[in-house]
């Protein structure tokens, strides 16, 4: 029998910018962020897809 452990590890900084006029650099921050949750999702589902597999 084996045993298989992962582990979703996930680390962020928040930055503050004193300069957020700009509407560019305000929805490409938008769209990263976006994109990077929909990838945490994706991997979510990946493991629990995974675990209902076994």
């Amino acid at each position: 029998m084996s045993i298989e452990i992962k582990q979703l590890l996930i680390k962020s900084n928040i930055v503050q910018r004193q300069e957020c006029n700009e509407t560019d650099s305000a929805e490409e921050g938008l769209a990263a962020n976006e994109e990077l949750l929909a990838e945490c999702r994706r991997l979510v589902l990946d493991i629990l897809r995974e675990n209902k597999e076994r």
